[in-house]
């Protein structure tokens, strides 16, 4: 059996796009005989996988993992072409496949996909016909507190939710948890609280607002005051805890946080949130 090299692989892949794991197999199979290798990745669809990875992938699905203690949780999303395959047992099976493989490895937000994963893919597109791809994607571990996520009904939206608390109640933290996925989901906040706001963005809402009422006629200490106001307005949109509970106007999410860091007996606050949505 003739050794298979790695310009020999490179060469294929050069020759058919296919990925470098089925290049290999092929030459393997085949004895290191280029022809034969092209051929053999041809006839198993694998040659033309990487053509269509120019094609728009703006359907999918989001997948979550979570750890048996919810200390650790990991949110995907698996891009595809059409709806049609987004439905598919095989797409939502290959989702939950990739999305394990990332809490695994505890890739986070900016870490690379591993070669392996990428050739899964691939051979899911050579199935297929249609271009896939890992979009958004993020772990995150919770030593005190817990993490609980939440898919909306479509698939089409899914958030996690990081909770720090020093209870021992698990099960009461992740309620909480879900209550607020459900809110982001919903609400579509940006930050977890003004904090997270930085300052060249508070100064450009201020600006805007100044502007807004340069004509008003008030004086400057008026305006100052009513910019405060539209400032604050601005958190309460963008900001998960100074947003109105969907579930109940009458209170604020932060009000929601404390009622159930009454009940716990210890504080709870928001470590983190991840709101990932198809096309979004």
């Amino acid at each position: 059996m003739a050794d298979v090299t790695a310009s020999m692989i490179k060469e294929l892949r050069e020759r058919t796009q296919a990925g470098m794991l089925d290049c290999k197999k092929a030459l393997t199979e085949c004895d290191g005989d280029m022809e034969k290798a092209s051929e053999f990745l041809r006839k198993k669809g694998l040659a033309a996988a990487n053509k269509r990875a120019g094609r728009e992938a703006k359907e999918g699905l989001v997948f979550v993992k979570v750890s048996d203690d919810k200390k650790k949780a990991s949110i995907a999303e698996l891009n595809c072409e059409t709806d049609f395959v987004a439905k598919n047992e095989d797409f939502q099976a290959l989702g939950e496949k990739m999305t394990g493989e990332i809490f695994d490895r505890s890739l986070t937000k900016g870490s690379d996909i591993p070669a392996e994963m990428e050739e899964t893919i691939k051979g899911a597109i050579a199935t297929t016909g249609e271009n896939m791809g890992i979009g958004a994607f993020d772990t995150y571990e919770m030593p005190n507190g817990a993490i609980s996520t939440y898919i909306h009904s479509n698939g089409k939206i899914g958030v996690m939710v990081a909770l720090s608390s020093e209870a021992s109640d698990t099960d009461t933290i992740c309620e909480l948890g879900r209550e607020l996925a459900m809110q982001a989901a919903a609400a579509f906040p940006q930050y977890v609280n003004s904090a997270e706001v930085s300052e060249s963005i508070k100064d450009k809402e201020r600006e805007i607002y100044k502007e807004q009422m340069q004509n008003s006629g008030k004086p400057e200490n008026i305006i100052d005051k009513i910019v405060e106001g539209k400032l604050s307005k601005f958190y309460s949109n963008v900001c998960l805890i100074d947003q109105v509970f969907i579930k109940d106007s009458s209170k604020k999410v932060s009000d929601l946080i404390k009622e159930y860091g009454t009940k716990l007996g210890s504080p709870v606050s928001v470590d983190k949130f991840i709101r990932v949505q198809i096309g979004g």
